[in-house]
């Protein structure tokens, strides 16, 4: 051992070396340290996998920090759990959070932070049987998780025998307790510089419990009053809205070898398809909301609680005769879709799922339950009762995961109601037999109504809240994203013989191939009653972010979209505009605007798109920030 000092010896025995042999480190330490590593950096590497697209959009800076704060958050977790008990505790936390994080990565692509757990709040009952399906499978993966976590801390805790620890890793284990205390302080101090929604999965999930506890803002009571309101029609024609749910325009299909909607088709005859129908949301709540105000969602909470809708239009609506409406909404929906107002003030008939089986349910009941049939048998009620002309809103729910389909009738097999990857055809084709059974329903409702109105004029407008996805852009349902598989929804118009006068007809049909969305169906509505021009409703017109249907086409406005509004929280921020045949939106971890071209299968516009430069101008009035939080510049 030439050249090596008494000192140099001491150094390599504390590092592992034995009386100055020149040996490798002993094996159990080497296990000791890998395994402490996986256990610190394992929700740094998740935050890695999860948010990887969104690198680029972050500080670079802060990014580093908050990674720095779960490493020594954990590091200090690993330094204390030296008892078996401490390790179970250590254990079980970081199970849960790796299994939930999991789950909710899997459907919304962004991991569970404060938003996330704001919207599960918010719309519980939807949530509830999500979470009620996915529990079996959530336990197992969780019981198997807290295995290998349990193993991993008590691998780097092993002892090492009779054999004496040396040197660094004996100072450590010394130590310990002052060591996690300042490493705690340091993560707890590094995680308070910026939004811990920024913040690596456990500490963003650790902050989401705040949402609990959160008070939830107060909801308007009441309708908008709305004086009298004269319309130009000698008659007022009967007025039916279906509003259909979760129904994608390319599985809506009227005839042929795949029609998933031809008994409708079959009673409306010369009805104008709009092809080109865009919902402003992919959520039930928010589209609703802008169908009925004809208003973009991305206003305050209190103004958008403020506007007045369709029923305060149509329960003030009079003809030159003085003939007012019966004011209907039969729903197989939940009273909860409804963000704003206590809408019974403002119709004649109210009718929920609630109503009318005299209890909540949640979404695995659609299966089972003929809630389309049940609503439409209401809606035959209401208009045998009523004895002037009807405003009627038909809200329909089958067609809302996991799908209600009447097995005697369902021509797409096999089909499935479970979601996995694996069997995607049979649950799409459970969907589409879902639509099947719902159009059957809309045709019991269109000879209803057909009977109801008689001789009188009538229309019949036709729309889903949203699409739903199959696993296009790795997701399933909706709510996730602005693509038009959650948006490009179907949309048709039917007039009975001199409902509309001639130019309106023409116009109507001119619109069969534009690019139109929910917001242009209130002023089409407002036309139809003959009040398009009613001084009265001169402030409501002048918010509408859409044109009428039934007046010669003139350019307005892009139409913003977004899931996130001042009413309704969203999961993942994701917000855009339309206009003709482009689409502008974003996500949290897009650097920046993505600009697609509509008509047939949606494509990214070529570089340098002049629409999409003018498209990118425009959303600085409607959209302060990118959803990434980054001004928009």
């Amino acid at each position: 051992m030439q050249g090596i000092t008494l000192l140099d010896v001491e150094v390599m025995r504390g590092l592992g070396y034995a009386r100055g042999e020149m040996t490798f480190p002993r094996a159990t330490d080497l296990l000791k340290v890998l395994a402490s590593a996986v256990f610190v950096l394992q929700f740094v590497a998740l935050d890695l996998v999860t948010r990887s697209g969104d690198l680029a959009s972050r500080d670079p800076g802060h990014a580093f920090l908050v990674r720095a704060a779960s490493v020594c958050l954990w590091a200090g977790v690993a330094f204390l759990a030296r008892t078996r008990t401490l390790r179970i505790a250590a254990a079980l936390v970081a199970s849960v959070v790796l299994v939930v994080q999991a789950l909710v990565f899997r459907y919304y692509h962004t991991p569970l932070d404060v938003q996330v757990a704001a919207t599960a709040v918010h719309a519980f009952q939807d949530v509830r049987p999500v979470l009620v399906r996915a529990l079996p499978g959530a336990l197992a993966v969780g019981a198997l998780t807290f295995a290998c976590e349990l193993g991993v801390l008590s691998l780097a805790h092993a002892r090492a025998g009779a054999a004496r620890a040396h040197g660094l890793v004996s100072a450590l284990q010394r130590r310990r307790s002052p060591i996690a205390v300042v490493l705690f302080v340091v993560a707890f101090v590094i995680a308070g510089l910026g939004s811990p929604r920024d913040a690596t999965p456990e500490i963003a999930a650790a902050h989401a419990l705040s949402a609990v506890f959160r008070v939830q803002p107060s909801v308007t009571v009441g309708a908008v009053s709305l004086p009298p309101l004269l319309g130009t029609r000698s008659e007022l024609p009967d007025v039916l809205v279906v509003l259909s749910e979760s129904v994608r325009a390319r599985d809506y299909v009227p005839g042929g070898p795949l029609a998933t909607a031809s008994e409708a088709a079959a009673l409306t005859p010369g009805r104008v398809d709009l092809a080109e129908m865009r919902a402003v949301s992919s959520y039930t709540a928010v589209s609703l909301s802008a169908l009925l105000t004809g208003r973009s969602q991305e206003g305050s909470r209190d103004e958008l609680l403020r506007s007045a809708n369709l029923f305060d239009v149509a329960r003030a609506a009079r003809s030159t005769s003085d003939e007012r409406y019966s004011v209907l909404y039969v729903s197989a929906q939940s009273e909860t879709v409804f963000e704003a107002k206590d809408v019974r003030a403002s119709v004649d008939t109210f009718v929920t799922v609630e109503s009318m089986l005299g209890r909540d349910i949640d979404d695995a009941e659609i299966v089972t339950l003929p809630l389309d049939a049940n609503a439409t048998s209401e809606l035959e009620r209401a208009l045998h009762a009523a004895s002037r002309p009807v405003f009627a809103v038909l809200h329909l729910a089958g067609t809302h995961a996991p799908y209600f389909v009447d097995e005697t009738t369902a021509p797409f097999r096999p089909f499935s109601h479970v979601v996995t990857w694996s069997g995607m055809p049979e649950l799409h084709n459970a969907y589409r037999n879902a639509i099947v059974a719902q159009d059957r329903e809309v045709a019991r409702a269109l000879r209803a109504f057909a009977d109801h109105a008689g001789s009188r004029p009538r229309i019949v407008i036709f729309t889903s809240d949203h699409g739903e996805a199959f696993g296009e852009h790795g997701a399933i349902h909706h709510g996730q994203n602005l693509y038009d598989e959650q948006i490009h929804v179907p949309g048709w118009i039917w007039a009975s013989p001199g409902a509309l006068t001639s130019e309106q007809e023409a116009a109507l049909a001119d619109a069969r191939s534009r690019f139109t969305t929910h917001l242009d169906l209130a002023p089409t509505l407002l036309d139809v009653l003959g009040l398009g021009d009613n001084t009265a409703l001169r402030e409501m017109r002048a918010k509408l972010s859409g044109a009428s249907l039934v007046r010669p086409h003139t350019p307005h406005a892009p139409v913003p979209v977004t899931n996130c509004t001042g009413m309704f929280p969203c999961p993942l921020d994701t917000w855009g505009l339309l206009a003709d045949d482009r689409k502008l939106i974003a996500q949290r971890w897009d650097a920046d605007w993505r600009c697609f071209v509509l008509g047939g299968e949606e494509r990214p516009a070529p570089p340098n798109d002049a629409a999409c430069a003018q498209l990118r101008e425009a959303s600085r009035t409607a959209f302060a920030t990118l959803p990434n939080g980054r001004l928009n510049h």
